[in-house]
C-alpha cells in the first residue's frame, strides 16, 4: 500500500500544474518578454499583461539585460529611463545571445516553482534562446506563447523554419488578431489556439488625455485640422503613401500630418517626397522615441490617427487609439481593421493606394465624422478590457 501511494504522489507532483488548474485560480506564473521600461509597444503589451495576470497569481516576469546587439537594433536606444513596475516582480537575466545564461534562467523558473510560462514572440532571433528554455521547462510547466507576430514582417524560409522549431515546444498558443491567428494555423496546423483581444495600454502610459486645443498649444500647431502618424517608421507601415496622399487631399482640407515615431530607415526619402510635392508647411516630424508622459500630447492634438500600413500583423496603435478615443483611419492589412468599424469607429481603405487613401481623409472631414466616430469608440471600448476569459486563455485553462 505504501508503494501504490508513492506511486500516486510521484504521478501528482509530475502533473502538479493540471491539479492546480482544477482546484485553484491561483497559479504560479513566469511571463519571459521586455518589460518596461524597454521600450515599443511589445514592452508596452507585456508590461500590461503582467500587471493583469499579477491581480490573481503570483507573478515573476522574466526580462532581458541584453535584448538586442547595438549591430542589429536599428533604433537608438532600446530602453527609456525609469523602472520596472512596482506591481510584480520583475528579473532582468536573460542574456539573449549567451547560451551559457540560459541555463541560468531555466534554474531561476525552476527555483520559483512555475506552473506556467508565458513567451511573448514576436521575433525570430530570439527562437534559439526561447527553444532551449522551453524544451527544459515542458515536462515541469505548460509553455503559452502570445504571438504578437506569427512571422515577421520580412519572410524567408529560414524565419519560417526557426518559428517552427520554437513552436514545436509550445502547449498552448494566443493570437491578438484574427490575421494572425490564420498564419498560425498554416504555420502550425495542429496548435491550440486562442485569439483574446489586447487591452488597452492606459495603466503604461499613464497620461490622461487633454483638451485638444491645450494639446495643440503645447505642440505649437496652429492648424485646425490634424492627423496623426505615430510610432517607428518602418517599410511595412506606408508612410509614403500618407505622403503621397497629401497633395490630394489638402486641395480641400489645409490639414497638419505629425510623423512622431523614430525613424529605423533612412529620413532622406521621406524628405525628398515631402519636398518634391512642396507640402512642408503641412508636415511636422518628430524623429524620436515619444516617452510615455509625451503621449498624450501628440494623442490628444489630432482629429484621427492614420495607419497607412502596407502589411501588419496586430497593431499596439489601435490599442492606443482606443485608450484616448481617437478614430482611426486605417488600410485594410492583416489585424488592423479587426477591431476598426467601418464608417462606425473609422475608416478602412485598401493597401498601398494613395488615391484611396486621400479619399477616405477628405470623408472624414467632409462628413464631419470626428464626434460620431469617437461616440463609437467609446461604447466598443469594453472589449478591450481584461476578464477571467482572457487570462484562462493565457494560461492555457
Amino acid at each position: 500500500m505504501f508503494w501504490y501511494n508513492q506511486k500516486i504522489l510521484k504521478h501528482c507532483k509530475k502533473k502538479q500544474f493540471k491539479i492546480k488548474f482544477a482546484l485553484s485560480d491561483s497559479m504560479r506564473v513566469v511571463v519571459i518578454g521586455p518589460i518596461v521600461p524597454f521600450r515599443g509597444g511589445i514592452a508596452h503589451s507585456n508590461t500590461t499583461l503582467c500587471k493583469n495576470l499579477a491581480k490573481n497569481n503570483e507573478l515573476l516576469a522574466i526580462s532581458f539585460k541584453r535584448l538586442f546587439p547595438r549591430i542589429l537594433y536599428p533604433g537608438r536606444f532600446q530602453k527609456e529611463i525609469g523602472e520596472a513596475p512596482k506591481e510584480f516582480k520583475t528579473e532582468f537575466i536573460i542574456d539573449s545571445i549567451n547560451p551559457l545564461n540560459w541555463s541560468k534562467v531555466v534554474k531561476r523558473i525552476n527555483e520559483f516553482g512555475a506552473d506556467v510560462v508565458v513567451f511573448q514572440w514576436w521575433t525570430t532571433f530570439l527562437a534559439p534562446c526561447y527553444w532551449f528554455i522551453a524544451r527544459r521547462l515542458k515536462k515541469k510547466c505548460k509553455i503559452s506563447v502570445i504571438c504578437q507576430n506569427v512571422l515577421p514582417h520580412e519572410k524567408s524560409s529560414m524565419h519560417l523554419m526557426l518559428t517552427k522549431i520554437f513552436f514545436g515546444q509550445v502547449d498552448n498558443f494566443i493570437t491578438l488578431s484574427k490575421a494572425e491567428e490564420n498564419t498560425l494555423k498554416a504555420v502550425m496546423p495542429n496548435a491550440r489556439i486562442k485569439t483574446i483581444v489586447e487591452p488597452t495600454y492606459e495603466e503604461i502610459i499613464g497620461a490622461k488625455r487633454l483638451q485638444k486645443s491645450v494639446a495643440r498649444k503645447k505642440l505649437g500647431i496652429k492648424h485646425k485640422k490634424v492627423l496623426l502618424f505615430f510610432g517607428f517608421v518602418r517599410p511595412y507601415k506606408g508612410l509614403r503613401y500618407l505622403l503621397e496622399a497629401m497633395p490630394i487631399f489638402l486641395k480641400k482640407h489645409d490639414c497638419l500630418v505629425i510623423i512622431a515615431g523614430e525613424f529605423w530607415e533612412p529620413k532622406e526619402k521621406y524628405i525628398e517626397i515631402i519636398e518634391r510635392f512642396g507640402i512642408k508647411k503641412n508636415v511636422l516630424i518628430v524623429d524620436r522615441y515619444i516617452p510615455n508622459e509625451d503621449v498624450a500630447l501628440y494623442f490628444s492634438s489630432a482629429d484621427a490617427i492614420v495607419l497607412p500600413y502596407v502589411s501588419s500583423t496586430e497593431s499596439g496603435i489601435i490599442q492606443l487609439a482606443y485608450g484616448y478615443n481617437l478614430p482611426i483611419i486605417t488600410t485594410d492589412a492583416g489585424g488592423n481593421t479587426d477591431y476598426v468599424d467601418d464608417k462606425k469607429t473609422g475608416l478602412i481603405v485598401e493597401p498601398c493606394n494613395s488615391k484611396a487613401l486621400a479619399n477616405a481623409i477628405n470623408y472624414f472631414y467632409d462628413k464631419r465624422l470626428e464626434a460620431k466616430f469617437r461616440k463609437a469608440m467609446k461604447e466598443k471600448r469594453k472589449i478591450f478590457e481584461w476578464n477571467k476569459e482572457k487570462e484562462k486563455a493565457v494560461l492555457g485553462m
